[in-house]
């Protein structure tokens, strides 16, 4: 057994989204996010005016995953979950914590993306 994928072993990323009240589009990623899989990311991120990107399945993050991060969150209100290391470190490294919404649990980022109604409307 080993714990390291070689380049001759293929990569893959999945992805599946589903619509929240509020407007609120939950991406829930599943594999590696590398230089091979980015572009799948990329599409991932492409649509939504606010996102919960959950990364909770995801073994490994690239800094070019980081970057699609913070392109998204240029363009759009973004919360990112986290659940591994692996991801945690490469957000540490890059200083990307610093500037994503950062939780450990879906329910906890959609709470930080769901709209307050104004006092005197109602939701």
């Amino acid at each position: 057994m080993h714990c390291f994928r070689t380049i001759d072993e293929p990569s893959g990323l999945t992805f599946t989204a589903t619509e929240r009240p509020g407007g609120i589009r939950v991406v829930t990623l599943v594999g590696d996010i590398d230089a091979a899989t980015v572009e799948t990311f990329d599409e991932a991120l492409a649509t939504g005016e606010r996102l919960v990107v959950d990364l909770t399945r995801v073994a490994f993050l690239s800094c070019a995953g980081v970057r699609s991060l913070l392109e998204a969150n240029a363009r759009t209100r973004i919360a990112v979950v986290v659940g591994g290391h692996a991801v945690t470190r490469s957000l540490e490294a890059t200083g990307a914590d610093v500037l994503l919404e950062i939780h450990s649990r879906v329910g906890a980022a959609l709470a930080e993306l769901t709209p307050v109604p104004e006092p005197g409307r109602e939701a």
